[in-house]
């Protein structure tokens, strides 16, 4: 999937375990281990590096297509603090998880292909509807700030819901994505 839609960014919102369980499985190579390369089927996936951010990690992949010789560089940020029930305390830091990915997004605009431009965000926890969805629809809130638009998160959801069943599953997600605009207005200065 991401080598066909032509995905440059992975946000990821949960970390492998959990209380013990797998939450995802971990699908790129360490960096550092002997082990920094792994193969997939068609696909070679290298650790270029990895950045620790304190609440998140950035970390660069490049994927090699094994029967074209075709490489991607791909960048996967691991967003690390979410407890395992509840939301985050730390609305700062899920801030600057959400500004690592449009700093990411813009880098890859203006290095990525004319014919590609804007490639898809993938974004993805355990399940694919709670944080996964609480991610986007933070994101579309902001853009609807910093662009003078009008604020209908019930609306937003509805509509995100229409393409993705139960995205943002809990009331405490629900708040946290309040929370996190509340946030982003008062270190932005926007009120």
């Amino acid at each position: 999937m991401v080598w066909e839609q032509g995905i440059a960014i992975i946000a990821m919102v949960t970390a492998e375990e959990e209380g013990g369980r797998e939450k995802s499985f971990r699908y790129w190579p360490r960096l550092g281990s002997r082990h920094n390369t792994v193969t997939y089927g068609r696909f070679k996936i290298t650790t270029r590096f990895r950045t620790d951010s304190g609440c998140y990690a950035t970390t660069g992949l490049k994927m090699k297509h094994l029967l074209t010789g075709q490489e991607r560089t791909v960048w996967h940020l691991q967003y690390t603090d979410w407890p395992e029930h509840g939301c985050p305390e730390d609305l700062k830091g899920f801030l600057s998880y959400l500004e690592e990915i449009q700093s990411v997004r813009r880098h890859t605009n203006s290095t990525s292909e004319p014919k590609s431009p804007n490639p898809p965000l993938l974004v993805h926890c355990s399940a694919g509807v709670g944080r996964t969805g609480v991610v986007i629809l933070s994101e579309i809130m902001i853009a609807c700030l910093e662009h003078n638009e009008v604020l209908d998160i019930p609306r937003v959801l509805d509509m995100l819901r229409q393409q993705r069943m139960m995205l943002v599953q809990t009331l405490c997600q629900y708040t946290f994505v309040y929370r996190v605009l509340i946030q982003f207005l008062k270190s932005s200065r926007l009120i």
